[in-house]
């Protein structure tokens, strides 16, 4: 339900060389209790990947790092939404030289200055509404500045904004006529279009727009390409032998070419050794630190399938000596039960 400020009497002040007009702006409480749930939950989020930054490798580091900007931004987006509705107020300050629109919340304001010179059609309309929202009842000042139109308040009824309109108009226009009809010139003074405002509007927004969120997205975008890299880059680990491996019997031995690491070819050959003596190997070969490629030791668990042992799960340890000529077959490669169990036990 949405709740327009009550008209107020003191809502405009004629302080002699200005006019101050007041306005507090609409509270939606539908929209301040959704952004309130939304802001509890970003901001969980938000705590759970700080404490969870600790745990991840850089490249995850840099893309959370990146995700909080966001999250920062958020916070202060719907933060800065809610205080506004429940604390903000909006500020008209009309001299016969400017137009001046204030924006405050406690301390935090945003100004905007019009050349009253260049202002014109102004008077009062009916606040716009969006396209799934109810009209509005509520009236605004509305003004044509540089081809573009600014709203100014809104509350008022539209009796109120009449009159506001035409005390507006009176301030900024001493030497018009009538509303619309212009007098002429001074010779020193430069023509109306020619006029520029006082003070540069504030560009925040464009600059949001068309600068960070970009910036933003595209720092994104390449942090999930670095992580893919890093993924992609990593060797592959091997992968443990499953119980069914071990019921195909390589074609021949395994040779030193075929490997880049030595662990992973005294692994190779333990399970060729145990494979080839019909004892189905039930996990992946652990080798002892820095093996050589004629001399290591490995251990795995192993079934063998004929006696004495048969059927029975044992520690295997397989041990590989340096062999005359450097001969790589599997004939060099001595295998048993670590410790030797008992025959018939």
């Amino acid at each position: 339900m949405d709740v327009a400020p009550p008209v107020s009497g003191t809502r405009i002040q004629d302080l002699g060389d200005r006019l101050v007009v007041r306005f507090k702006p609409r509270r939606s409480w539908g929209e301040l209790v959704f952004l309130a749930f939304w802001l509890a939950g970003w901001t969980l989020g938000g705590m759970a990947a700080v404490v969870a930054l600790p745990t991840m490798d850089w490249g995850e580091r840099a893309f959370v790092l990146l995700w909080l900007c966001g999250w920062v931004f958020g916070e202060c987006f719907v933060t800065g939404a809610i205080a506004w509705q429940l604390f903000g107020r909006e500020l008209l300050i009309v001299t016969p030289e400017q137009i001046e629109v204030r924006k405050e919340v406690g301390r935090f304001d945003r100004t905007r200055f019009y050349d009253a010179r260049v202002v014109r059609d102004l008077t009062a309309s009916r606040v716009p509404h969006d396209e799934d929202e109810r009209p509005r009842k509520d009236f605004c000042l509305e003004f044509v500045y540089d081809e573009k139109t600014v709203r100014v308040g809104e509350g008022m009824g539209e009796r109120e904004a009449e009159h506001l309109a035409a005390s507006v108009s009176k301030r900024i226009q001493p030497r018009r006529k009538w509303w619309g009809e212009e007098s002429p010139a001074e010779p020193d003074e430069p023509p109306l279009q020619a006029a520029a405002p006082v003070a540069a509007r504030p560009r925040w927004r464009r600059v949001l727009t068309h600068g960070v969120f970009p910036l933003l997205a595209l720092a994104a975008i390449a942090s999930l390409v670095v992580v893919g890299s890093r993924h992609s880059d990593k060797p592959q680990a091997p992968q443990p032998l499953t119980r069914d491996a071990s019921l195909h019997q390589p074609a021949g031995p395994p040779t030193e070419d075929q490997f880049a690491s030595r662990r992973v070819y005294a692994s190779a050959m333990t399970f060729y050794a145990l494979t080839s003596g019909k004892t189905t190997v039930l996990g992946a070969p652990a080798c002892r630190p820095r093996p050589t490629w004629s001399r290591w030791t490995c251990v795995v668990t192993a079934r063998p399938t004929t006696p004495p042992f048969a059927g029975r799960t044992l520690r295997y340890r397989c041990s590989a000596m340096p062999q005359p000529g450097g001969g790589s077959t599997g004939r060099g490669v001595l295998c048993g039960p670590d410790p030797p169990p008992p025959i018939g036990g």
